[in-house]
This record gives structure tokens, C-alpha cells and sequence, in this order.
């Protein structure tokens, strides 16, 4: 006797409640199928995204890391006597002599 045409209690099952069995198994696993594919697409697209966003962010430290160096070259002038007296004449409006101060309103 063929198991699969057997229900629980062991009683054959007629053709129509096998093909009724067979039509929800069918969906069960197309719908499994489904949603591992559904899955799997949006999986790939946060992919995508956040590679996009990496590349974004490496650029922002690229472009960070040269305004750093730029700042560190500005402050090593400052570092030395003159640099730092250049500096406080310019925020005290002093001229050094032989310097003449011209004040361009903005």
C-alpha cells in the first residue's frame, strides 16, 4: 500500500483531499520561495546602499584629513617667536616699525 495515499488514522484518502494536500504544500513552498527571494533582493540592496555610503564617508575623510594638514601647516607658522608676534599685532592692530596699519572696511 502507498503511504502517501494513507492519512493519519491510516484510512486511504481519495484523490481529491491528495490534490487539495498537494495544492497547499505547492503554496506553502512557493511562498517560501518567494520570501527567500524577497529576502535575498533587499539583502543586495543594503548592499548597494551602504557601499554608496561608504564611498560617501571615505571621501569625507579624504576632504577632512587635507584641511587637517592644512590647519597643521598654518599652526606650525604660529609655533616660532615671530609667527606668534605677527599674530597678536594683527588681532591688536599694532604696526611693527616701518609698517603701516590700513584698515578696508567689509
Amino acid at each position: 500500500m502507498d503511504a502517501s495515499n494513507l492519512n493519519v488514522s491510516g484510512k486511504k484518502l481519495p484523490v481529491k483531499s491528495k490534490t487539495v494536500r498537494h495544492i497547499i504544500v505547492l503554496l506553502v513552498t512557493g511562498l517560501a520561495i518567494f520570501q527567500a527571494g524577497r529576502a535575498i533582493f533587499l539583502s543586495f540592496e543594503r548592499q548597494l546602499f551602504l557601499h554608496k555610503q561608504a564611498q560617501v564617508l571615505k571621501e569625507g575623510q579624504k576632504q577632512a584629513e587635507e584641511i587637517n594638514k592644512e590647519l597643521r601647516d598654518g599652526l606650525s607658522s604660529y609655533r616660532s617667536a615671530s609667527g606668534i608676534e605677527r599674530l597678536a599685532r594683527e588681532r591688536l592692530n599694532l604696526a611693527g616699525p616701518d609698517e603701516v596699519i590700513l584698515r578696508i572696511g567689509k
